[in-house]
């Protein structure tokens, strides 16, 4: 079932992309390798896929953001929690430095971003791939809580 609803989010993002110009996807792509060069960029989430259960559409504003050596995580999280504090703690909603940022060249024009923050709940580490369209999928994997995946769009500034 996850792989038809993943296939089905996948058509709908080429067919999206293939009403652009050939202009306007490469200024798309101008875009997004600029902001992910300057560190600074917010992925907003679209759906959520926990380990246990189906992937869930994300209906409010949750997002990821980069700015610089910080990293702002305001995800929803659904799974199993092996440690927690009393009353359950922050989840996937706090803010961090980053100790470590590596990039690498991912498949078919996306850069995969390896993020390593902590806070004094956990240790976690983002997958992040973008693409050049700034579609984007993160994968977040916790000491003390079972992994978790989102896939989303990467936004800019209206100017």
């Amino acid at each position: 079932m996850k792989k038809y609803l993943f296939l089905l989010i996948t058509a709908a993002i080429l067919m999206a992309c293939a009403t652009l110009t050939p202009a306007e996807r490469q200024e798309l792509a101008k875009k997004v390798n600029a902001a992910l060069d300057d560190r600074h960029y917010t992925i907003d989430i679209r759906t959520m896929s926990p380990r246990r259960g189906p992937m869930k559409t994300v209906t409010s504003d949750w997002s990821l953001e980069v700015k610089g050596d910080t990293l702002v995580s305001y995800l929803p999280y659904i799974g199993r929690a092996f440690t927690v504090p009393y009353g359950g703690g922050m989840g996937l909603n706090f803010t961090a430095p980053i100790s470590e940022y590596h990039e690498k060249k991912g498949s078919k024009n996306a850069r995969q971003i390896t993020i390593l923050v902590s806070n004094n709940e956990d240790t976690y580490t983002y997958i992040i791939e973008v693409f050049d369209n700034g579609s984007s999928s993160i994968d977040v994997q916790a000491r003390n809580r079972e992994g978790i995946s989102y896939s989303g769009d990467m936004s800019f500034p209206i100017k």
